[in-house]
C-alpha cells in the first residue's frame, strides 16, 4: 500500500506540483509514454483520461484523479482476493464482455454511415415504417369451410345470403348486422375488423399475411363502403367491406440511411464480435460437464420455485 500512495503522490506532484518547469514529452516518458499516470505496476493511458474526461465533461486533471482513486480502491481488493471471490470474480468478467460489445461498436461506428446495402436490408425489415406501399383496412364475415364435406354447399348458400344482408348495412352496423345473421348451427361464422394490408397481402400492422386472393378482391374495391360479393379462399367464403385506403409512405434514402445508423452499428458490431468469438473457439478448446445440462435444469427450477408456498 506505501508504494500505491508513493505513486499516487508522484501522479500528484506532476499535476499539481509547482516544480520547476517540465516538458510534458519528458513526464510521459519517464511514466512510459502515451501514459498518463502510474498506480503501483498499473498504467492509466492518457486515451481512458481523455474519454472519462469527455464522458463526465471534466477537466483531465480531474479524470485524472478520478482513474487514480478508481485504481488504489481497485488494487486494495486486488490485494485482498476480491476479484477473485464470486460474486465480484463473475461482475468483472460481465463488466469485461460489456467493455468488449462497446468496443465492437465503435469499432462499426468507424466504419462509417450505413451502405445502401446496408440501409437496402434494413428497408426490407422495417418495410411498413420507411418503404410502405398503398394499404386497405376492412371488415369481414366468414363462413368457415366446414369439416364435413357435405355441409360446404349449406355454407356457400349461407354466406350468399349474408353477402345479400350486410350489402346494405352502413359501415358502423356490419359487424352487429353480420353477427346477428341466422345460420345452420353446424356452420361456424366469424366477423373481424383486420389491420391494414397490402394488395399481396402483407399486414403493415403487426406482421403477418392475409391470403392473397382475399387481399386482391379487397383492392379491388372501387371506394369505402363498397362490398364484395362472396370471396372463396382455402378458409371459407368471405363477404369484405372496403373501410378506408391509405396512402403510400416511403422515406427519402438518406433519411433511412440516418434512421437506420444506430441499428447498422449495432449489427456491425454483432458481427464483428461473432467472428472475434468464432476466432477464440477455434484456438482454445472447451469442454463441458456431462452433467452440466441437467445442472442448469436443476438450478433454472429451484429460481422458479423461489417464493411458491
Amino acid at each position: 500500500m506505501r508504494r500505491i500512495l508513493l505513486a499516487t503522490a508522484s501522479v500528484f506532484a506532476l499535476s499539481c506540483g509547482e516544480q520547476q518547469p517540465t516538458r510534458a514529452e519528458d513526464q510521459n516518458a519517464a511514466l512510459g509514454g502515451e501514459v498518463a499516470a502510474r498506480v503501483g505496476s498499473r498504467t492509466i493511458p492518457l486515451s481512458v483520461v481523455a474519454s472519462v474526461a469527455e464522458a463526465q465533461g471534466v477537466t483531465a486533471r480531474e479524470a485524472v484523479r478520478k482513474l487514480v482513486d478508481d485504481e488504489i480502491a481497485a488494487s486494495a481488493a486486488r490485494a485482498q482476493g476480491m476479484s477473485e471471490r464470486l460474486p465480484v470474480s463473475w461482475r468483472l468478467v460481465t463488466a469485461r464482455a460489456r467493455f468488449a460489445a462497446d468496443h465492437f461498436r465503435e469499432e462499426g461506428k468507424r466504419r462509417g454511415p450505413p451502405t445502401d446495402e446496408e440501409v437496402r436490408l434494413l428497408t426490407e425489415l422495417h418495410w411498413a415504417e420507411v418503404d410502405r406501399p398503398p394499404t386497405v383496412r376492412v371488415i369481414h364475415a366468414i363462413v368457415l369451410l366446414p369439416k364435413e364435406t357435405a355441409l360446404v354447399a349449406s355454407a356457400r348458400a349461407a354466406a350468399d345470403e349474408l353477402q345479400r344482408t350486410v350489402a346494405a348495412a352502413s359501415d358502423d352496423d356490419f359487424e352487429s348486422t353480420a353477427k346477428a345473421f341466422q345460420h345452420d348451427p353446424k356452420l361456424e361464422l366469424r366477423v373481424e375488423q383486420l389491420p391494414a394490408f397490402t394488395d399481396d397481402g402483407w399486414v403493415a400492422e403487426g406482421g403477418g399475411r392475409m391470403d392473397e386472393t382475399f387481399a386482391k378482391a379487397a383492392f379491388a374495391l372501387p371506394s369505402p363502403g363498397a362490398t364484395t360479393g362472396v370471396v372463396e379462399t382455402r378458409f371459407g367464403f368471405h363477404v369484405i367491406r372496403l373501410l378506408a385506403r391509405l396512402p403510400e409512405k416511403r422515406m427519402p434514402l438518406d433519411e433511412r440511411r440516418v434512421a437506420f445508423a444506430e441499428e447498422v452499428y449495432m449489427l456491425r458490431a454483432r458481427d464483428l464480435m461473432k467472428a472475434r468469438l468464432d476466432a477464440l473457439r477455434a484456438a482454445h478448446r472447451v469442454d463441458l460437464a456431462p452433467g452440466a445440462e441437467e445442472l442448469m435444469r436443476v438450478v433454472k427450477l429451484s429460481h422458479d420455485t423461489v417464493g411458491t408456498p
